[in-house]
Formats: structure tokens, sequence, C-alpha cells
């Protein structure tokens, strides 16, 4: 391969025999980082390192946590990998290759590199397709799995300085335009032995919780009116999108079974994925670019292909990229996309990975269409290269008069590119611009080792309603449950000081024995900010406003995660006598049943296609009221205990009904400290502190009431 980067000083980097787990390459389109990948792995495999191949990928019906590639025969290990590399959706990681996104398959290969033994691994721009918090995300758990395990030592190339305190490797070689800087990490993976996370810090503006009618979170309102799509002022276009079901079978087998345990219903090996397509009658307006914006995998090729989406240009290695441009004045096609002449002389095979995207861009400007698509716009170009493309592409689009319509995981080029309208594919709003100034460019960013900080804020949701609409619309996508909503859901939503979304949490009221108690109904942290343990430190939280109001929380979870973290906590969280045992149903669905039974068999109807006489007592049976130290108990449903009733059959076994997966869950009741409104971040508490306070909680472990059965999705 051509030598294209500046020279390596080779004294600087780790010897052949140091203890070295992880090397970066970082540097901006064109500087050389795919040609300097090749000369350093070359040296260390010149001195006994070898690097091993990536597997070719079989197509076909088989699911990506199936592949020996993946698991090796180690079927406990697909879990890991995958949160090693941010895939976090499960329904992802039961899906064939070939329907995954570019990013997708990115990580996806990035995640068989990762075996242990003396094999060595290469990667080149992993992190390029996908959007900064999922680079975040990916870097955070790459690091943990590195610390945690012994495998072959990476290498790895990239243009995105920002994933470096996440990723903290042992070094980096910082390409520059007229020499290279080694920066050796003296906290790096291999002088660790437990991971570094980022310094995550909640800062809350709830005041409390206030139980009884007209209950809920107090404190300021959050609203969603105040988040933008982008950094523009629009008008957001209502009933732009339509929800749509793609679906796709797989084969079963071990993995797939192992995988699929945390849905609570049998996998039977066929994948429904929804996604937002924008109707063409929502662009009645006059436009001329526009740009379809989401992370990896939220539908943007889809939503492309609906524009005339063709086929990427085969090019001729025996041609230069110059001589394959169908253009009248190629100079100035070359100068609105960047590509310098000189890059253009070469064949296209010779180009760097940003200077192949920058070509295919001069192709797609060639065609002679009235509407050109452009798909991943600028993701593998570094920011500044990406604004300076933005910005003289524009002027090119609107003097030839044609329409672009491009598709990236990166907000950003829809400010630099000036579009006149913004698809928002994970959430399916779309906003027309009205503010057409060209963005601020990015900052430049320096190499550094510095562990990272996330502020976020959390904030109520005005009424249930309210709270019901927003988990549909922006989280029920990444909830992967079939219980009811409780009617009475109290909401936070929680997010960056930016204003992106990162988390929603709700709890509800507790029906049973227990008095002034609360329940964990939904917790759902959006896949681009898992691995930074954003979702117990929420629960902790709630959980702490809600004992300084003076209520009790109870918490049931089916993921391990999230159960096991409670579990090691007890001075936080003390198990209930349901804790551990499995469970067939959501408390909401289980209630929805017996009322729906109950009001049927008062009426003489049917239930559930059974026949049941009718009663001969009238419905408020005097022998039947319950009562519990003198006061009759309300919000029960009706349920007769006189024996005179006759006895319907539970409908649990019927079956026209859908099985349900019996899983484990995780039941805990908080028991730590009250938490007050307070000013400032939540940041980690003093467990020690912790411990002592509750040291006569845990002594009566045995005393706690058996809690109803509920589910925490």
């Amino acid at each position: 391969m051509e030598q294209r980067h500046p020279p390596i000083d080779f004294t600087q980097l780790p010897g052949p025999y140091e203890a070295w787990k992880l090397g970066v390459i970082c540097g901006d389109t064109g500087s050389g980082k795919t040609s300097a990948l090749h000369t350093v792995s070359t040296f260390y495999e010149l001195h006994g390192l070898p690097w091993q191949t990536e597997p070719p990928i079989a197509a076909g019906n088989t699911a990506i946590c199936s592949y020996p590639e993946l698991h090796g025969g180690d079927v406990k290990s697909i879990s890991l990998k995958f949160q090693a590399v941010a895939m976090h959706s499960l329904p992802t990681r039961v899906k064939p290759f070939h329907v995954l996104s570019q990013g997708e398959r990115e990580r996806f290969l990035l995640a068989t590199s990762l075996k242990e033994g003396q094999l060595g691994s290469i990667g080149d721009d992993r992190f390029a397709m996908v959007d900064a918090e999922t680079a975040h995300s990916l870097c955070t758990g790459l690091h943990r799995y590195l610390c945690q395990h012994d495998c072959g030592r990476i290498l790895l190339a990239t243009c995105k300085k920002s994933v470096l305190p996440f990723l903290q490797p042992d070094f980096v070689i910082e390409l520059l335009p007229d020499k290279a800087v080694v920066h050796r990490n003296g906290h790096g993976i291999s002088a660790l032995t437990s991971p570094m996370r980022p310094m995550v810090s909640i800062n809350t503006a709830v005041e409390r919780f206030a139980g009884g009618p007209g209950g809920g979170w107090r404190g300021p309102e959050e609203s969603l009116d105040d988040m933008p799509l982008q950094s523009r002022t629009g008008q957001r276009i209502p009933g732009a999108s339509v929800r749509e079901e793609f679906q796709v079978s797989v084969g079963l087998d071990e993995c797939t079974a192992a995988v699929s345990k945390a849905f609570d219903h049998p996998f039977d090996g066929s994948i429904k994925q929804k996604c937002f397509r924008l109707k063409p009658e929502a662009l009645s307006f006059s436009w001329s670019i526009g740009a379809i914006i989401g992370p990896s995998g939220s539908g943007k090729s889809t939503n492309l292909k609906n524009f005339g989406q063709g086929l990427p240009f085969q090019w001729d290695p025996a041609k230069s990229v110059w001589d394959q441009l169908p253009y009248g004045d190629k100079k100035k096609l070359l100068e609105a996309v960047t590509l310098g002449e000189a890059a253009a002389r070469r064949s296209y095979d010779q180009l760097s990975a940003g200077e192949r995207s920058l070509a295919q861009l001069a192709r797609s400007l060639c065609s002679n269409g009235s509407v050109i698509t452009v798909d991943e716009f600028t993701s593998l170009l570094d920011r500044h290269r990406a604004y300076q493309v933005c910005t003289k592409i524009h002027p090119f689009i609107m003097e030839r008069g044609i329409q672009l319509v491009v598709a990236g995981c990166h907000k950003d080029i829809a400010d630099w590119l000036r579009v006149n309208w913004v698809f928002e594919a994970d959430s399916g709003e779309l906003l027309q611009v009205q503010d057409f100034t060209v963005g601020s460019p990015p900052p430049r960013i320096a190499v550094s080792f510095e562990v990272p900080k996330i502020d976020l804020v959390m904030r109520r949701l005005e009424t249930s309603t309210r709270s019901r609409n927003i988990f549909a619309s922006h989280f029920e996508a990444h909830h992967y449950m079939d219980g009811l909503l409780p009617t009475g859901l109290y909401g936070q939503l929680i997010r960056t000081t930016s204003g992106e979304l990162v988390a929603f949490h709700a709890v509800s009221a507790q029906p049973g024995q227990i008095h002034n108690a609360m329940r964990e109904s939904r917790l759902v942290v959006l896949p681009p900010w898992q691995g930074y343990g954003i979702g117990p430190r929420a629960s902790t939280l709630a959980a702490e406003l809600i004992v300084a109001s003076g209520m009790r929380l109870f918490c049931k979870t089916s993921q391990e995660a999230l159960g096991s973290h409670r579990s090691k906590a007890p001075y936080l969280w003390r198990p209930t006598t349901t804790n551990g045992k499995p469970m067939t149903a959501s408390l909401s669905e289980g209630f929805t049943r017996k009322r729906k039974r109950e009001a049927k068999r008062l009426e003489g109807d049917v239930v559930d296609n059974i026949d049941v006489e009718p009663p001969v007592f009238d419905a408020d049976c005097v022998a039947c009221v319950r009562e519990r130290d003198g006061v009759r108990r309300a919000g029960r449903p009706p349920k007769h205990t006189c024996g005179r009733a006759p006895k319907a059959p539970l409908d649990n076994d019927v079956a026209h009904r859908r099985p349900v997966v019996r899983r484990v869950c995780y039941s805990h009741e908080y028991i730590g400290p009250g938490r007050h409104q307070q000013k400032g971040p939540v940041e980690d508490v003093n467990e020690e502190e912790l411990k002592a306070s509750t040291m006569l909680k845990l002594m009566t472990t045995e005393q706690i009431p058996e809690m109803a059965e509920i589910v925490l999705v």
C-alpha cells in the first residue's frame, strides 16, 4: 500500500513485548489513517504479533447472535459482546445480517473481532456511521470489555477525536499535516484493574411526590415544545409520517433462545420492526434541499428509497476517478465536494475511506435526475471537512436548480447545509425550516484522556396523559414487553443540558395491602445512552424523592443487570418475598382480565367462551364485604367470598390466548434515605454512610409484606 501519512517514530510506541491492549490512529480526512494503520500493523506483525483477518459473513436467515464468529461456542458471551459495541437493542441482536443498517454492520464486525487469544484485530473507522452519542456509548462499552477480558490487541483508526476520553486507549497516533505525534496514556486500559466509567450527574428540578387524588410529582413541568430537531426555528408539520411495520424471519437455535429471554412472549423467529415513513404529500411546499436525520437503524435508508435512490456506482479500478466523472466542469464539481484534483487522478481503490465517500458524492451529483439522493452524507468525514462540504455544495445545488435529499446520523449537517426541511426518522417528526443562515463551524478538539462528564436534567411531566403520550412516541419502540400502561402514570423525562432525550422514568399507584406505596412502572434508557448506569441512578433518585415525601416505593424488573445492581446494594434496596420468583403477567393485565371476568359473571354472560350460570344473589353481597381494621377496603376488584357465587375457571390456559413466558424477576423495596429537592447535581452517594444509616432496616428483612406482582419494563 502506498504510504500517504507522515513518518511515525516507532521508538515512541509500546514495544512488541510491552503490555498494551488498544491503540488508536486518529486524523482528519485524507491524512493517511488507513495507510498508517497498515504501516503500524505491519511493524508489530514483523515482531511476532499476528493479526486476525475479517471473517466472511454468510447471507441467509441466520440471526447475527448465532454466528460462530461472534460467540465461538460460548453462548454466555453473546450479550457481553453486543454490549461492548453498543448494540443494546434486543430485537437487533436476532436480526439477520442483510437487514442491518451500515452502522449496525460495522459494530457487529467489531464485535466478532473481540476474541481471546494472541491474535490481534484491526478496524478502520468502525465509529464513522453512528451518531456521536452512540459512538461514545460504544467506546465506553469497548473500554469496559477490554478491561475485564483477556483479548488480543486491537488497533483502530478514526477521525473522531471526541471518542478518545471514552475509549481510554494505551496510545494514540495523531496524524497532523506535517508530522505524526504519539500520545501515551498512563491510565490506559492495560494499566487499569477496573473499568473507568464517565462521570454522570443528574440535576433534578422535581421537588417531591404527592399521593392521593390529584397527586403526582411536584416541580417545574417538562415540555417537548422547546426540544428542536435542530438548532433552527421552523414549523412542525403534523401527521407528516406513518408508522409502518416490516417483518423478517430467522432460524431458531440455542443462541436466539438465550437472547429472546428478555421478551415476555415466545420468540417464534419472526421479527417485526417498526419505522416511520415520510408521506410524500407532506412536502407540499417548495423546497431544494432536505435532510433525513436519525441514529443508526432508525430507517433513514428506507425513507431515502422513497425519493428514488439508485444503486451505487461501480468504479472501474483500471481508471481514475477523474475519468469516470461525466460532468462538463470537473474542477468545479470537485471543488464543490472538496476533493482535490490530485486525489481524483488516482483510482477509486487507492483513495481513503473518506475520499471514497467524496468521490461517490461527486458521482451522484453527475446524475441528470430531478432529485439526487445521498446516503450516509459526510458520515465518513471529520466534522471540519463535513462543514466545508456542506457550505460549498449548497450554492452548487442552488445554481443547478435540482433537489437534493441527504441522509445521515449527524444532526449538524442540517444546520450547515441550510436545508428546507428535516425529517427525524426516529420520532417521525417533520420540520419545515425557516432559518437559512449558515451554522457555526465545529470546534477543534485536541487529543485528551480526561475522564468525560455527562450532565443530565430530570423534570416531571405535567399529566398522566402526557406521560403516556411521550412514552408511546419516543420510548415505546425501545421497550420490549407487552404490559399495558397504567392509567395513573406519573412520568419524568431525563435529557441532556442541550435538550437531547436520554431516558424516561414513571411510577404508578401500588394496589394491594401496602398502604401509601408506589411502584416503579417504566424505566427506559435510549440505546445511545445505555452503559453509563443512568437507569439505576434515575431509579434511585426517584425513590429518594418518594421516600422523602413519606411514601414507599417497590420495584420489580426482569432485567438481570438492573436486578443484580439492586441486589448488590442492600443498604439501598431490600429484596421482597417475590424476589427471584417467576412471573407470568403484568399487574395491570391480570387485574384487567379479572375485572372483565367478574363483570361478565355478574351479568350471566360468557367468560372466555365458557358459559356461566347467572348468580342468584345481588351484586352487593353483604357477606362478601372484606374489612381491615374496621374499614372497608376500596379499590379492590369485585370478588365474592361467601361461597354462593358460581366459580368461573381462570382464563390463563385458554387456547386462544397467547402464551406468556415465565420470567425470573427481581423484586425490591427502596429503604435508603429520602432526598428532598436540592440545588446542584446528584452525584454518587456515600455508601459507608448509607450502610450505617440503614443497618436497622436490614435486620427486619423477614418482616417485609409480600408485594403484589408487578412488572418493571
